[in-house]
C-alpha cells in the first residue's frame, strides 16, 4: 500500500522498469500495458465512491501518466458492477466551507482529463452514476459493456452534478436531453448513450478490455504531438463551457446539500 508521501519522480522510476509494474493505492491501482497507462477503480467494497482520498489518488495517478514518456494513452476502467456510485456523501459535513472546498477540488481534478495532452479513454463495465457518470463523461472517448448504465439518480436526493460533467453532457447531447436526465434522474442504458452520442462503442463484458486495448493501440499509431494538438483544438468549446458553468454548478450543489 502506497503512502501519499511517495513523490511523482519515484513513481515514474518504478514504472520505467517495464510493463509488469503495478502500483496499488487505497482506491485505485495503476499499471502500464504496451504504452497504455491504466487507472483501475478497485475499491469495490465502497462501490468506487468518490471521496477526497479518491480524488487525491486520481490527481496523482494522472500526473504520473502525464509525465511518463512510456504512456501514450490513458485508460480509466472499473471491473466491478459499479464503475462509480458517485460522491461518498459521508465525506461531506453540513459545513458550507467543507462542501465548497470538496466541489472545487473535485472540479479541478476532473478537469485534468482535458488538460492532459494525451487521449483518455473511459472503460465502463458497470454502473456510472452521478459524479461517476461525470467521471466517464470527462474522458475523450467512452466505451462500455452492454450491461453498463448511466445517469444522475441522486438528483432526487438533491445531489447534482458539480464536477464539470453537466457541461460535457450539454455539449455532447444538447440541452433537451440533458434536461431530461437532470429533471427525471432516470437511468439509461449504454445503448441509449450510444444513440445520444456520449458512448462511442459497446462490447460484451468479457471482451470490453480487449477491445478497448485494440482501440488504444490504433490511437498510439498517431504521433503524440499531433494527438495533443487535436485534443486541444476539438475540446476548446467544451472547456469554455465547463469553466462558465463551474460556479453555478457548485452553488446549486451547495444549496441542495446544505438545505
Amino acid at each position: 500500500m502506497l503512502s501519499y508521501n511517495i513523490t511523482i519522480t519515484s513513481l515514474l522510476k518504478a514504472f520505467s522498469k517495464g510493463d509488469n509494474v503495478r502500483e496499488e493505492w487505497y482506491n485505485l491501482s495503476f499499471s502500464i500495458e504496451n504504452n497504455v497507462g491504466i487507472i483501475n477503480l478497485n475499491n469495490k467494497a465502497d462501490s468506487n465512491a468518490i471521496s477526497t482520498k479518491f480524488l487525491r489518488e486520481l490527481k496523482n495517478g494522472l500526473k504520473v501518466f502525464h509525465h511518463s514518456k512510456d504512456v501514450k494513452v490513458i485508460v480509466v476502467k472499473g471491473e466491478s458492477e459499479t464503475f462509480s456510485m458517485g460522491i461518498r456523501k459521508e465525506e461531506l459535513s453540513s459545513n458550507h466551507e467543507t462542501v465548497t472546498d470538496f466541489c472545487e477540488f473535485g472540479w479541478k481534478v476532473f478537469n485534468k482529463f482535458s488538460e492532459i495532452q494525451k487521449p483518455v479513454i473511459a472503460e465502463v463495465q458497470g454502473n456510472a452514476f452521478d459524479a461517476g457518470f461525470e467521471l466517464s463523461l470527462m474522458a475523450d472517448l467512452l466505451f462500455a459493456s452492454n450491461q453498463a448504465q448511466f445517469g444522475f439518480p441522486s438528483i432526487k436526493n438533491s445531489i447534482v452534478p458539480a464536477f464539470g460533467g453537466l457541461a460535457q453532457l450539454l455539449h455532447m447531447t444538447g440541452i433537451r436531453y440533458t434536461r431530461d436526465l437532470l429533471y427525471t434522474g432516470r437511468i439509461v442504458t449504454a445503448q441509449e448513450g450510444k444513440e445520444k452520442g456520449f458512448v462511442n462503442g459497446i462490447f460484451p463484458p468479457d471482451s470490453l478490455h480487449e477491445e478497448v486495448s485494440k482501440i488504444a493501440q490504433q490511437i498510439i499509431q498517431t504521433p503524440i504531438s499531433i494527438l495533443g494538438g487535436l485534443k486541444n483544438s476539438s475540446g476548446k468549446i467544451s472547456d469554455i463551457m465547463r469553466r462558465l458553468h463551474m460556479q453555478d454548478e457548485i452553488s446549486i450543489f451547495e444549496s441542495g446539500f446544505l438545505d
